[in-house]
């Protein structure tokens, strides 16, 4: 048996998986954001405690 395929429905389809693309890089980019964001506080408070002394907090 020989099935044919809708160009319309094709068309349909492509466009909306390519829409789902759009919307997942969108979502990466926000998610990279968020780890440099999360990541530059964490240097702030690695910095505030005095971690990344040679001598360690104490001598901070």
């Amino acid at each position: 048996m020989c099935s044919v395929t809708n160009i319309q429905q094709v068309k349909w389809q492509r466009h909306a998986d390519m829409e789902k693309l759009k919307d997942i890089d969108a979502q990466i980019a926000d998610a990279e954001r968020a780890v440099s964001l999360l990541a530059e506080r964490r240097r702030e408070l690695i910095n505030r405690l005095g971690l990344n002394k040679p001598d360690g907090p104490e001598a901070a």
